[in-house]
């Protein structure tokens, strides 16, 4: 997922797949969507929060939305236009938005 997101070159982008293989999930959202915290290798979890990628499920009201924090990956936030808790998507329906549209 975080690869699919990460397709697209941008600043930085090369930086953030290589940091892709050592990504542990820290922490979920615990309301039942697929949303998840991480941290990348023994760093510790970041705090700040910079949208790096979005994109949208092809035939559904879900997105995906990928943040780094002082570089680092760490959040990937999946949600829903009507409110219920979105279940994580297959990388196959994913839509990336234009570069513009979260820059």
């Amino acid at each position: 997922m975080i690869l699919a997101l990460l397709a697209r070159d941008f600043p930085g982008a090369e930086d953030l797949r290589r940091q892709v293989p050592s990504v542990v999930v820290t922490r979920d959202c615990g309301c039942g969507c697929a949303t998840i915290d991480f941290r990348t290798g023994d760093e510790p979890p970041t705090q700040g929060r910079e949208l790096v990628s979005s994109a949208y499920v092809r035939g559904r009201d879900d997105g995906v939305l990928l943040f780094v924090g002082n570089g680092r990956l760490s959040h990937l936030e999946v949600y829903s236009s009507d409110g219920d808790p979105a279940p994580l998507p297959r990388v196959e329906d994913l839509v990336l938005d234009p570069p513009d549209t979260w820059e």
